[in-house]
């Protein structure tokens, strides 16, 4: 089962103070300054655009550690963990997620805590970790959240036990995720999603996974996620391989790969090409455009970028 890189950032809000019926921020100026990188970098990562939200992200710690800034300081380090998973860097994650648990831990903040055992959890189940992994996924879990389940602690619970080869009990979990969002918790919908659709097509059950990408997508979509349409493109893509529907194949692929090179995403590129040859061999289609696409992206020849 592939792994969902999807984890929560956290925002610092700051808000204005009110006086006299008008609205003044009142905000120290290294708040104003971490607070202000962590907005440029939000919309980056969202895009997809991981490079220059990493960017942000780290200057933005580098402010509030300067002054010595917990909340922020930790708010940093989830965001830069957060990066660092989703470019398929889970051991350099780490670290970053468990600075953010210590100093989120100390004054007692159990969301953010829940939040960052869920990404530390995710992280280690990356890397193999499975048991850490697992003993960090059930503290996230046993955490109170309103009385309503954290759908993304439940897709990493899920994704763990498809790890450790109990499909049916992931299975289980994932619905459980699922419909908590179709209640109205929409937090983590997509990613919930993507790995329902990941655990039916690893086990070729591929008509049914197409709905939860296609649920994927819809969600990506709306929320301008570039990389997660990309992904979700790229699925649907194995899916109607997967059924011997290698034209509508090369359709999915085609869209992936052409949202991959102007994110500047060379090993997904690649790896999703390689697919898209095979598939327009067997259905003679002509994919001459995204090949040529591709080609000036792996040259430096393209300039357009989605991240600019």
């Amino acid at each position: 089962m592939k792994t969902v890189k999807r984890c929560l950032l956290v925002i610092l809000a700051v808000l204005a103070a009110s006086c006299g019926g008008r609205k003044e921020a009142v905000v120290p100026g290294h708040l104003s300054a971490g607070a202000e990188q962590t907005a440029r970098g939000t919309p980056y990562y969202e895009r997809g655009c991981y490079a220059r939200a990493l960017e942000h992200f780290t200057r933005a710690q580098e402010l509030y550690t300067a002054v010595g800034d917990r909340q922020g300081m930790a708010m940093s380090a989830n965001n830069i963990g957060v990066v660092y998973r989703a470019i398929g860097e889970a051991g350099a994650a780490i670290p970053f997620f468990e600075d953010a648990l210590r100093l989120y831990g100390d004054p007692g903040e159990p969301d953010r805590v829940r939040q960052a055992l869920s990404n530390l959890a995710a992280a280690q189940a990356d890397t193999g970790d499975l048991a850490s992994a697992g003993k960090n996924i059930d503290a996230a879990l046993k955490i109170e959240n309103g009385g309503t389940p954290f759908v993304p602690a439940l897709t990493v619970k899920g994704i763990l036990l498809a790890r450790l080869g109990d499909v049916k009990g992931a299975e289980t979990v994932l619905k459980e995720a699922l419909d908590a969002v179709g209640r109205g918790h929409p937090e983590g919908g997509a990613a919930a999603n993507y790995a329902m659709g990941e655990l039916l097509l690893g086990q070729s059950r591929f008509q049914e996974a197409a709905p939860y990408f296609d649920r994927a997508l819809e969600r990506d979509r709306k929320a301008g996620f570039y990389g997660g349409i990309a992904d979700d493109l790229a699925a649907l893509g194995r899916c109607r391989a997967g059924v011997r529907d290698d034209a509508a194949a090369v359709r999915s692929w085609e869209q992936s790969v052409r949202i991959y090179a102007l994110l500047g995403m060379g090993e997904k590129v690649r790896s999703t090409m390689a697919l898209l040859e095979e598939a327009a061999k067997r259905s003679d289609s002509d994919i001459g455009l995204t090949r040529a696409l591709a080609e000036r992206w792996l040259r430096g020849e393209l300039t357009d970028s989605l991240c600019e």
